[in-house]
């Protein structure tokens, strides 16, 4: 749960909340401290894809892959200072 709230920057009673909401409709499993998606969860992940590639494409399909490459590497370094002042 620690990895989660730290990836999201959200609220620890909100993910939980949600944790258990997933664990609930049986999309996710407990697997020791790890939590994996069911059979369930996986068709779930596998059905959105392509659901939400046309807004995807629509969003990203416009942007040079040079620029795109470019953004990436600023976010991966944004996220990696916004994790560094976390632990503070």
């Amino acid at each position: 749960m620690k990895q989660v709230r730290h990836a999201l920057k959200a609220d620890p009673a909100d993910i939980q909340v949600t944790v258990e909401e997933l664990l609930a409709r049986e999309l996710l499993v407990a697997d020791g401290t790890h939590l994996r998606p069911t059979d369930a969860g996986r068709e779930l992940i596998a059905a959105v894809g392509p659901e939400t590639a046309p807004l995807s494409a629509g969003i990203w399909g416009g942007i040079p892959a040079e620029d795109l490459a470019a953004t990436g590497r600023v976010l991966a370094l944004v996220t990696e200072c916004a994790n560094a002042n976390s632990r503070r």
